[in-house]
């Protein structure tokens, strides 16, 4: 007799707090920094994930697409990322960096971010 083996995909709350870890890493933002963005203690991320319905996942999600949107602009280099993060941007009014660690903050970074590559 032949058992078929159970492909188990894994929990979307562990694929975001993966992909949440890796591209805050990226941005060079610290745990502590990253947990004071989406409201969650920074050792729970790698354990437990993100939910992606929760408060913290939808906001997990927008600094996801931050990344992703600095990332397709400058070809995924890590020092022109960093560089944009922490230049005062008169676009975004402020520091992206320091604006990240609100939630106005980090929508308005995204939206401008959202706004360029759409060329609006």
């Amino acid at each position: 007799m032949v058992t078929a083996t159970q492909k188990t995909s894994p929990e979307p709350s562990h694929v975001l707090g993966k992909a949440l870890l890796r591209a805050s890493e990226r941005m060079g933002m610290s745990r502590t920094e990253l947990a004071s963005v989406i409201g969650r203690d920074r050792s729970s991320i790698s354990r437990s994930g993100v939910d992606p319905d929760s408060k913290s996942g939808e906001l997990a999600k927008i600094l996801i697409r931050v990344y992703r949107s600095l990332a397709v602009m400058v070809d995924d280099d890590l020092t022109q990322i960093r560089e944009w993060l922490s230049t005062p941007n008169r676009h975004t009014g402020g520091i992206p960096e320091q604006q990240l660690q609100s939630v106005a903050g980090l929508v308005a970074v995204c939206e401008y971010l959202d706004a360029i590559r759409g060329n609006v």
